[in-house]
């Protein structure tokens, strides 16, 4: 291919599908403790035994220069006592309530006013901690700092605790404390039970008090009154407005039946409308019962002449007149009867009615005037009553006041009756408290292996550089495509990297640039990119060893490869592919000469050119994206080894020239924060970041991937070679 070649520069290829997001967010870096416990293993083991001889050391030191000796007293809390004639107390079952009681009681213990008291006691003197602490006060600050209370848990004990350099002070002072606390609360609680009875008596004296009021009370009420309750006079009264009541109730009935009466009779004479019992009142008359009989007499006469001389005798027709006649004065003469009757009954009832009248009068005002003098005497008897049960009601107050006292003064005479109790005493102790070396020895060893695993963590959290895969994961826009172990940590002891794919396949650092080889061939089949700037931050990153690797693993995937050295500064690609490395190359094709490649490894290598022609200047130039659109019409894949981009400005004009790019990050050399700065400048330019790789990590190959090492490396021998071992 020459110069005169021109072509214009390709569009810009479309990115990848399913590649990183552009301007990604960086996240927090990760810290993985077992790959640091791992790491450092020796040095926590070498610190682990440090610790242990340090203990030992302070053991013996602290022992002559500090011992300390220790003791306790013990109390219980005792359950309360619900009252003085309870055969036994009741049992506390909560846990919380105890705890809760020993708290206040430890408090109580320690408080101000019992230890002043305490360390006022002539024997506190004679100790050799009380001559020390010459003052009360000083005594006292002393023992609010070093007293120590406690209570013991799934128990009613609680324990108070003290240390000091001379044994015999122990129990002394231990002692008095505890004496000095259990006189307090016996005055206290004999103090509060005085109260209680003083203010039961005081009560009780109220209360008869009142008691004597009332019965003088209920005295004169009887006598002004004149009643007794319950007395015969008493139940005449309310017999007799129930006689009156009941009478008054007859008369109204009464009444009502001779007014119902009465009525009646009117609507009789009125309406002229007889009733078969007023017919028979009227012919119980005698002129009636004469008429009745005529009557009877001229009806037989009838009936004997009809037989005798038929309908149109004489005789007959003169009786049957007779008959007419007869019956109309019968009617006319029982017309008169009955309503002279019923006049005769109007004016009785009448009568009648006036008189039920008065006497319902008569009766309603004696009964309302029985009725008043029973309700004054029920009202009486009601306050006479009311008064009594006041003075029944304050009588029970009494006695109630009074079972309380002598509950008080027997619950004082018993000793189960103290809520705490005095279990043991302190002695003088046998054993020395601090310090001991069954806790120093592994103390100083906990305290050693925290300082210096807490060192290595913090050195890890501060430490920047990209040391593992793990640190990648905090920069975003990107994602990790492949790694690459150092040479020390393969287990087939390559001695370069350099094309390590094409010299030694069976190792494992070439199946690691296989695996990445496989990852960019699929980003940049499936975005249809044909060239890929290699780019690395700092010089010695390792962009040489991945373009050479990768174009020698393309290669013999069966792509036609070639690989360009933009790296004009510092070119390494010729002495990789042992070409020569003054021979024309990409300086030359910048300056418009034709170049033919040189085959190495069956890879078109382009070098970077004369020596007079390396003006990297040139690499910002269109011409360089001319020449790049040329490549990547007569090869499969265009591989360019960029500069370093810190320190050569042209790397990332022409990563802007190639489809795809991938950034080397060399481990224990590269900060995140720059990794994450390239990858954002990456991004900007037209290429398409496939992602990072990261370059020779230290202690990667271990654990799990240690073996997956070994078994690569196993299988990359020879069938025989592999059937022999």
């Amino acid at each position: 291919m020459t110069a005169a070649n021109t072509a214009q520069p390709a569009a810009t290829p479309r990115p990848a599908s399913g590649g990183p997001p552009r301007g990604g967010r960086q996240q927090a870096p990760t810290i993985d403790p077992v790959r640091i416990l791992r790491q450092h293993a020796w040095l926590l083991v070498g610190t682990g035994v440090a610790g242990l001889v340090l203990g030992t050391v302070a053991n013996f030191v602290l022992l002559f220069a500090y011992p300390l000796w220790g003791g306790s007293v013990l109390f219980e809390i005792r359950p309360e006592v619900t009252g003085a004639k309870d055969a036994v107390t009741r049992e506390i079952v909560q846990d919380e309530a105890i705890a809760r009681l020993g708290q206040t009681e430890s408090a109580k213990m320690i408080s101000k006013s019992v230890l002043e008291a305490a360390m006022k006691a002539p024997d506190v003197g004679t100790t050799k901690w009380g001559q020390y602490y010459s003052s009360v006060d000083e005594r006292v600050k002393e023992l609010e700092d070093t007293l120590r209370v406690g209570h013991r848990r799934g128990t009613q004990l609680f324990s108070v605790t003290w240390r000091t350099w001379e044994k015999s002070d122990v129990p002394v002072i231990l002692n008095r404390v505890a004496d000095t606390y259990m006189a307090a609360r016996e005055a206290e609680e004999n103090e509060r039970a005085a109260r209680s009875k003083g203010s039961f008596e005081q009560k009780k004296g109220q209360i008869e008090e009142e008691i004597r009021t009332l019965k003088t009370e209920i005295q004169d009420f009887i006598r002004s009154k004149g009643i007794t309750a319950g007395s015969e006079r008493d139940l005449a009264d309310q017999r007799s407005t129930e006689n009156l009541a009941r009478l008054r109730d007859d008369t109204i009935r009464d009444l009502t039946l001779a007014q119902a009466r009465l009525d009646s009779i009117d609507r009789k004479i009125n309406e002229q409308r007889y009733e078969d019992e007023d017919r028979r009142r009227a012919l119980d008359d005698m002129s009636m019962r004469q008429l009745e009989q005529s009557l009877q007499q001229i009806q037989v006469a009838l009936n004997s002449t009809r037989e005798r001389f038929g309908e149109e005798h004489p005789q007959v027709k003169d009786l049957m007149q007779r008959e007419a006649a007869g019956r109309a004065r019968m009617k006319s003469a029982m017309d008169e009867a009955m309503s002279r009757n019923l006049l005769a009954d109007k004016i009785d009832f009448s009568q009648r009615v006036s008189g039920l009248k008065a006497l319902v009068e008569k009766q309603t005002l004696d009964l309302t005037e029985a009725q008043k003098k029973l309700q004054e005497l029920t009202a009486q008897i009601s306050a006479l009553d009311a008064l009594k049960e006041q003075l029944a009601q304050k009588e029970l107050e009494r006695a109630d006041l009074q079972n309380l006292i002598v509950q008080l003064d027997l619950l004082q005479a018993r000793e189960d009756a103290r809520r705490v109790r005095l279990v043991q005493r302190a002695t003088t102790p046998k054993e020395i408290d601090f310090p001991q070396l069954k806790f120093m020895m592994p103390g100083g060893a906990v305290l050693a292996l925290l300082v210096v695993a807490g060192i290595l963590f913090l050195r890890e959290f501060l430490d920047q550089r990209v040391k593992q895969p793990s640190d990648l994961a905090g920069v975003g826009g990107t994602r990790l495509v492949g790694v690459i172990p150092d040479l020390e940590d393969d287990p087939a002891e390559p001695k370069a990297a350099e094309l390590v794919v094409s010299e030694m396949p069976g190792s494992t650092t070439a199946e690691m640039f296989r695996q990445l080889s496989s990852n960019v061939r699929k980003a940049m089949d499936a975005g249809g990119l044909r060239s890929l700037a290699v780019v690395t931050a700092h010089p010695g990153g390792g962009s040489t060893t991945i373009a050479s690797n990768l174009a020698a693993s393309l290669h013999a995937a069966g792509r036609t490869v070639a690989i360009v050295d933009a790296n004009l500064r510092r070119p390494r690609l010729a002495s990789v592919f042992g070409v020569d490395a003054d021979a024309a190359g990409l300086g030359d094709l910048l300056s418009g000469r034709p170049v033919e490649p040189t085959e190495a490894h069956g890879i078109a290598v382009f070098g970077p050119g004369t020596p007079e022609s390396r003006v990297y200047e040139r690499l910002s130039t269109d011409e360089m994206r001319r020449i790049l659109a040329r490549l990547r019409e007569r090869y499969q894949v265009v591989i360019v080894d960029l500069p370093p981009a810190l320190v050569a400005g042209e790397s990332m004009v022409v990563a802007d020239c190639c489809d795809a790019s991938l950034l080397v990050v060399r481990a224990e050399k590269d900060e995140r924060g720059l990794v994450g700065k390239f990858v954002h400048q990456l991004q900007e330019t037209h290429s398409v970041l496939i992602g990072t790789v990261l370059m020779r990590p230290s202690h990667t190959i271990g654990g799990y991937f240690k073996k997956n090492a070994e078994l690569m490396a196993e299988y990359a021998k020879p069938a025989g070679a592999e059937a022999k071992s």
